[in-house]
């Protein structure tokens, strides 16, 4: 009985160790992400603001028959 073929195994060795994260660059990205979701929900407020501000201005603009405002 004749012997079945045989396949390599092949291994492949990382290219070696990576740096490690010191307590700096964890800080340094935490204040990066927190940053960005404050001018992230800085914008968003804003661009909420301006769009309720002008619906009021575009409701208020239609015809006043009979209704009296107090302008406050």
């Amino acid at each position: 009985m004749p012997g079945q073929p045989t396949t390599p195994i092949i291994i492949q060795l990382p290219d070696g160790p990576t740096p490690e994260s010191g307590v700096a660059d964890v800080f340094l990205q935490a204040v990066g992400v927190t940053g960005a979701f404050i001018v992230g929900t800085v914008l968003a407020g804003f661009a909420i603001g301006v769009l309720l501000i002008w619906f009021r201005k575009l409701r208020s603009a239609g015809p006043d028959e009979g209704v009296q405002r107090l302008g406050l």
